[in-house]
């Protein structure tokens, strides 16, 4: 199934899908010039931070929260925020956070992404997250060495994502779906 992420990226080209993923889903952190303390230079560009998500810096559970919401919103992609509304103490609005949004996907590409997500719930690695009377999508992933593992999922209602590992990475001592 990893392939098939690869050569899709591939056929849809790096500069473009690296845009499209910052710019269009908000992944603020995806970089194109990044060097470690040692004087490595990396980046975002290419099959795996791009097509298996083995991002330079990683990503935000604020972020893939976000992005993953985009398919739960038939294609629109809505800026997170952590309030909508502040008032004083009278009930006079002082803050008012409206939320941006913009349609980035097709109906038929959301259709599509949303038939996979729910097979992974249903009867893939996301069986974990399945519990009745919702409709529920979702993907998990787990960095190499098991250094970091995901969960983004959607209802109807609600977007979640899930990660689990450390500021310092180190191997992470799960098993299957936990």
């Amino acid at each position: 199934v990893n392939a098939v992420s690869v050569r899709t990226l591939r056929m849809i080209g790096y500069d473009y899908s690296y845009m499209f993923a910052k710019e269009k889903f908000g992944l603020s952190t995806l970089t194109d010039h990044y060097e470690t303390a040692s004087g490595r230079i990396m980046n975002d560009l290419g099959d795996s931070p791009l097509g298996m998500g083995a991002l330079t810096v990683g990503a935000t559970v604020r972020d893939m929260s976000a992005a993953y919401a985009t398919f739960a919103y038939n294609g629109v992609y809505r800026e997170a925020r952590t309030f909508t509304k502040v008032y004083d103490s009278a009930g006079n609005l002082i803050i008012d956070n409206v939320q941006k949004s913009e349609q980035i996907l097709s109906e038929k590409t959301v259709n599509y992404m949303n038939y996979c997500l729910q097979a992974a719930v249903e009867s893939g690695t996301g069986s974990a997250a399945d519990f009745s009377g919702h409709n529920i999508a979702g993907k998990t992933g787990t960095t190499s060495s098991n250094r970091d593992r995901w969960f983004c999922g959607y209802t109807g209602y609600y977007t979640a994502a899930i990660w689990c590992g450390y500021d310092q990475p180190e191997q992470i001592r799960l098993t299957g779906s936990s």
